[in-house]
């Protein structure tokens, strides 16, 4: 009798553990950026990470490519719309960029039409998602507790805001490329220190830097507001109403999770309900495939080189591809190089091309010594983490930013891909390989890293199922995002004390000159009587 009673409450437990954590499931919906692979990646992380915490995960994308997201996360439900490919279209743009930026030949005709290209398939897009009213249904009968989006594609928000007003947003950012963060956060901006992850300046400027940096923010700054506004406000009006603006959306945002790690990036400014999630995509170390780790063992006590680009992998032209090519051949080390076309002329033997590699699982290996990278965010955390080195050929978005904060750190050097040669490309790998100050930087920054009560993914999930549990957190909201312009800055005081100062000077200037006029008139009476 009592091997049954301890069997019922040992059930009975059981049971009421696996209840309490399904009514603890919540709906989450998400809104992933069209044509940026890499955003993808991240966001389907988090996803994964709510999935695995009981909460159902639902993703909106074009039809002709959720059958590839749905073989990669099986786990998601989602929700299609027609998007007359639109979001190939952007794709094909953003590769574009990518294959131009930096090349001497492109014009500034190439680089405003394709802006203009750009500006008016994201508005297509963004219009074909927001007039699906079957699919605006569907999604308003599910009553989701939060949604995701990413500021670099404001309709995201948009279509949440058109879902439901009263939807929390978490925004999952690098970097807002449309400032609409700055004034949807009111966090302060001290251009004297706070840089662009869009140019190469650190904490620490000169003169002609800060005024540089001055120069950047204020003009492109200017540009993309208004570049959103182009874009988006117009859809903004038409389903959400009149006077809402992608700002005026941006700006009730709940919660902001920013890919940036204090040992990485620089300090600056935050508010309450801006975290800082760097390093997302890390995990521990996984075995890697059978010849793959007998190709690593292989390298001896040289060691391994690992080549990622990225999306750059496809936009290499000829002459870079043999830099690289004669570059490591001259190595000792072996290489593993992700790389896709025919292969190249005059490759070494000590090379191992892969169209696909373990990136992480690679930089985690006992055997490899430096990551040679586009300095892509992603990569760069994943070498933090795992301690190591790195040499960096950044070209485009926050990739000159990144390098920048390597070379600054101590984490690597910085090479200009567009113009290093064969010669200087493979000095730059001998010196991160032989000077031991860069591999003793990367441990010690590694190891700070790590030492943090919650992984970021961690973090991540809490502040998300925080902003489900208790909605929009409006005590972790700064004033300055209600307050208009001439109040932040003050200038309505200043005009205040100025006209106070103003009155004051006037009346002892008045006083004065009254004073003076009696004190002469005085003086001259007295001078006729005599």
């Amino acid at each position: 009798m009592g091997s049954k009673l301890r069997c019922t409450v040992f059930l009975s437990l059981v049971l009421s553990l696996l209840t309490s954590h399904r009514t603890s499931a919540e709906k989450v919906l998400m809104f992933p950026t069209p044509g940026f692979y890499s955003h993808w990646l991240v966001l389907a992380e988090i996803g994964q990470a709510l999935v695995d915490r009981g909460h159902a995960v639902t993703v909106v994308l074009p039809k002709d490519i959720v059958d590839a997201r749905r073989a990669e996360r099986p786990d998601f439900w989602f929700e299609t719309f027609q998007d007359h490919e639109t979001g190939a279209r952007i794709k094909e743009l953003i590769d574009y960029n990518v294959a131009m930026a930096g090349q001497a030949s492109t014009s500034l005709f190439h680089t405003l039409e394709a802006g203009i290209n750009m500006t008016g398939t994201m508005t297509k897009h963004c219009d074909l998602l927001l007039r699906d009213s079957t699919l605006v249904s569907r999604l308003r009968a599910t009553q989701y507790s939060v949604v995701l989006t990413e500021p670099i594609f404001p309709c995201g928000a948009l279509m949440a805001a058109h879902v439901d007003t009263g939807l929390p947003n978490v925004a999952v950012l690098r970097y807002d490329v449309y400032f609409q963060d700055v004034k949807a956060t009111g966090v302060p901006h001290p251009l004297s220190y706070v840089t662009s992850v869009e140019t190469d300046f650190t904490d620490q400027m000169t003169f002609l830097q800060r005024l540089q940096n001055v120069g950047f923010y204020s003009l492109v700054h200017v540009a993309r507001r208004w570049l959103a506004a182009s874009v988006y406000d117009g859809v903004a009006r038409g389903y959400l109403g009149e006077g809402v603006t992608t700002q005026s959306v941006m700006s009730r945002t709940t919660l902001w999770l920013y890919q940036t790690d204090p040992v990485l990036d620089f300090p600056r400014p935050t508010m309450p309900n801006m975290v800082h999630v760097g390093g997302l995509n890390v995990r521990e170390v996984a075995p890697l495939p059978k010849d793959l780790e007998a190709f690593m063992q292989s390298s001896g006590q040289h060691g391994v080189v690992v080549v990622s680009f990225g999306t750059m992998v496809k936009t290499m032209r000829a002459d870079q591809i043999e830099v690289f090519t004669a570059a490591f051949a001259r190595l000792r080390q072996k290489v593993v190089w992700r790389y896709t076309g025919e292969k190249p002329a005059g490759l070494g033997n000590n090379t191992k091309l892969m169209a696909w590699l373990p990136q992480n699982d690679l930089l985690g290996h006992p055997k490899t010594r430096v990551f040679i990278t586009h300095a892509g965010y992603n990569g760069v955390c994943e070498a933090l983490y795992h301690g190591v080195p790195m040499v960096c050929l950044p070209q485009f978005g926050d990739h000159p930013g990144n390098a920048a904060q390597v070379v600054a750190r101590g984490l690597g050097v910085k090479l200009d891909i567009n113009r290093v040669t064969s010669d200087e490309l493979y000095q730059a790998i001998l010196r991160v390989l032989t000077n031991n100050s860069y591999r003793e930087t990367a441990a010690r920054l590694s190891r700070l890293h790590r030492d943090q009560p919650q992984s970021p993914m961690e973090r991540a999930v809490w502040w998300i199922e925080h902003v489900i549990k208790h909605g929009g957190l409006s005590h972790l909201r700064a004033r300055a995002v209600e307050l208009p312009w001439y109040q932040y800055y003050l200038l309505d005081v200043a005009a205040f004390l100025l006209a106070v100062c103003a009155a004051v000077l006037g009346i002892v200037w008045y006083s004065c000159s009254f004073i003076c006029r009696k004190c002469c008139c005085k003086r001259e009476n007295k001078l006729k009587s005599q």
